[in-house]
């Protein structure tokens, strides 16, 4: 019996948009989680490798950095107007006008290997972050906690190897979440009320030319954009996981995307400078134009400085 020869499956396109490199003086160590903040239309972000603080408004070109005395991973940004940065120590708040800081929800002793990672506000107003061994051989030891503004820490999540890419669909209900070393994203049922994760799926697993998932974002339509580290994409995948499109970026290493503009549709995206790296465009800070609009900004439920 013959049977008619399978036409070739089209592949999602690789788009290559105008892109700027936003202070373009200046390369990061270890470029993280960009995030908008939508009341000063500021971005802030993090240099884990330095470690700073960041912010950035791109309009003006005025760059603010704040260095830090232990290592920190991320921010987001509070209800009060100051700003969550998550270090080794735990989740620090920190007035951007004053510059006065606090170690205000601490998560305990971590072992000397390890420090914090991937982490974003949730839509429950709780600060959600993940851990991971600091060396290259590391094990699948890192877990996502979750810590509430009555200071309440609990481990949602454990046998991670490089926890990356944490976010939430538009209605809350579906967490997405990237182990990057296993190049696969996972997503999950989240309840709000039993602050519960149930219903474990694999989303996406990598391809060989598509990268290692690294951080995350999803826009309004319910696509998820993950940062293709040593690909030097951003893809945009759709709910159902399969891949829309990517976005080709100067540089291999990509660490995470964020949504923010006064429109929403500009597309930020931090990268990093590896060790011994000739490579000029590696660890810079870019920005494009997408379609497609990201949500509004979510924000921790804290009390002030």
């Amino acid at each position: 019996m013959s049977t008619a020869p399978v036409p070739p499956v089209a592949k999602p396109p690789v788009n290559m948009p105008p892109v700027t490199r936003l202070v373009p003086h200046l390369s990061f160590g270890l470029g993280e989680s960009p995030v908008w903040d939508d009341r000063t239309h500021q971005l802030y972000w993090v240099d884990i490798k330095a470690p700073a603080l960041h912010r950035l408004d791109p309009q003006s070109g005025a760059h603010t950095c704040w260095d830090w005395p232990e290592v920190i991973s991320c921010c987001g940004l509070t209800d009060s107007g100051a700003v969550i940065v998550g270090g080794r120590s735990g989740l620090w708040v920190f007035d951007p006008d004053s510059a006065v800081r606090r170690l205000a929800y601490p998560v305990g002793a971590l072992a000397d290997d390890v420090r914090t990672n991937d982490g974003k506000v949730g839509p429950d107003g709780a600060f959600w972050i993940s851990t991971m061994q600091d060396r290259s051989d590391r094990g699948p030891v890192g877990v996502v906690m979750r810590i509430a503004p009555d200071g309440t820490v609990r481990t949602l999540l454990d046998g991670l190897t490089t926890a990356n890419g944490m976010e939430w669909s538009a209605d809350g209900r579906t967490f997405y979440l990237a182990d990057t070393r296993a190049l696969w994203i996972d997503c999950w049922d989240y309840d709000p009320q039993t602050v519960t994760l149930s219903n474990r799926r694999r989303f996406v697993t990598f391809g060989a030319d598509e990268g290692k998932p690294d951080g995350g974002a999803t826009d309004a339509t319910g696509a998820y954009w993950s940062a293709g580290i040593y690909a030097g994409l951003v893809h945009r995948f759709s709910a159902q996981g399969a891949r829309l499109g990517s976005v080709v970026l100067p540089t291999k290493m990509t660490t995470m995307p964020c949504f923010g503009g006064v429109d929403m549709k500009t597309l930020f995206v931090t990268s990093l400078t590896p060790d011994g790296s000739d490579v000029l465009a590696d660890g810079g800070l870019y920005s494009l134009t997408v379609d497609s609009a990201g949500p509004a900004p979510r924000r921790f439920a804290d009390t002030e400085v």
